[in-house]
């Protein structure tokens, strides 16, 4: 994979887990050497204007990560043409991007692919 500058993490509700992926990642990269670097999140059917679910936020406390100040917003197509990679959580929402905007093909990844490299946020996995 090439060098990419900006990471989207995307979910359903943009409410649980994609905002706690958003501030993971950016905390894992806080000290990294990383200038410029663009992370964000958005919901396929989001709660638009609604805060991150008091689960997710007492979650995020306990690891020293503040989601207080999120605002849940809807995935655009300005989304996925500006942002190099978008993680999803589960398969269905990446074959959804890929069908509603198929020039995003080859960027929708699910955050688990690189399981040695990205582990930010476990408890949030879906156990089927």
């Amino acid at each position: 994979m090439n060098k990419i500058n900006s990471v989207l993490l995307v979910c359903i509700g943009n409410i649980c887990r994609s905002p706690y992926a958003e501030i993971k990642l950016k905390e894992i990269l806080k000290n990294s050497k990383l200038d410029n670097f663009n992370i964000s999140s958005a919901g396929i059917y989001a709660m638009i204007g609604e805060p991150a679910n008091l689960n997710s936020i007492k979650v995020a406390n306990e690891k020293n990560l503040d989601l207080s100040g999120h605002i849940a917003k809807q995935l655009t197509i300005d989304h996925v043409k500006l942002y190099e990679l978008i993680l999803v959580m589960e398969e269905d929402q990446k074959k959804w991007i890929e069908k509603k905007y198929p020039f995003s093909f080859g960027k929708v990844h699910l955050i688990g692919k690189w399981n040695n490299e990205i582990m930010i946020f476990p408890q949030f996995y879906r156990h089927n």
